[in-house]
């Protein structure tokens, strides 16, 4: 399993006790130094519990934020 994967997961159980998840995108900035996640809610409604719990910002019908990671 790549490491995206990994991420992509764990952002997933992280949500799962808020809702349900449409999409996660993780897309890697210009950098190489951070992804920027968009997680979905299965309802747009959520997305202020989802801000409220994890964090992020209303982005459409997302919820968005920056994950940082160290390159090796």
């Amino acid at each position: 399993m790549s490491d995206v994967e990994t991420l992509r997961r764990a952002i997933e159980a992280m949500c799962t006790p808020v809702c349900k998840v449409r999409a996660i995108r993780l897309i890697p900035d210009q950098r190489g130094m951070a992804y920027l996640c968009f997680v979905e809610p299965d309802s747009p409604d959520l997305s202020w519990s989802l801000i409220e719990e994890i964090g992020g910002i209303d982005y459409g019908n997302s919820v968005a934020f920056r994950i940082p990671f160290d390159r090796l």
